[in-house]
């Protein structure tokens, strides 16, 4: 289901707030607060969904079989896909995944992907923010 995403040497994970590019090149501040299945993008949308570019660097997901966090790259000038939920007056963040390949379930061990896909608004990066997240350690998810 994506359980880390990193942005500047930063990791970002659900709970915290993650930036993302609106239309018009509108940069958000959103609490990142679960997922949408690609399968279910029209729902969302008739029920108030907006999609959004939520740029990063890379990428991780949690193995279903020994719980290590397995990290790949977003190609350069893509981005995570991620969709607004209303919610009343305090929209928040949900990421869409998709359901993984056959050689993703083998490499990763989770059958939910990220939806990593073209911009439609922007895929720049925001400027580094001392609030994204702590510091990535590649080190520390090795043990």
């Amino acid at each position: 289901m994506c359980a880390a995403l990193e942005l500047n040497f930063r990791m970002l994970r659900p709970g915290r707030l993650v930036r993302a590019w609106r239309r018009d090149r509108i940069l958000v501040s959103l609490v990142w607060a679960g997922f949408a299945r690609k399968e279910s993008l029209e729902w969302w949308k008739r029920n108030g969904g907006e999609l959004v570019d939520v740029p990063a660097h890379r990428f991780a997901e949690r193995s279903d079989r020994d719980r290590r966090l397995r990290w790949d790259d977003v190609p350069a000038g893509l981005i995570v896909r991620g969709l607004i939920e209303p919610n009343d007056d305090k929209p928040l963040l949900k990421i869409v995944t998709r359901a993984s390949t056959p050689e993703e379930l083998l490499r990763f061990e989770h059958p939910r992907m990220p939806l990593i896909e073209p911009a439609l608004f922007c895929a720049e990066f925001p400027p580094e923010d001392p609030g994204d997240g702590p510091t990535v350690n590649p080190q520390a998810e090795l043990f």
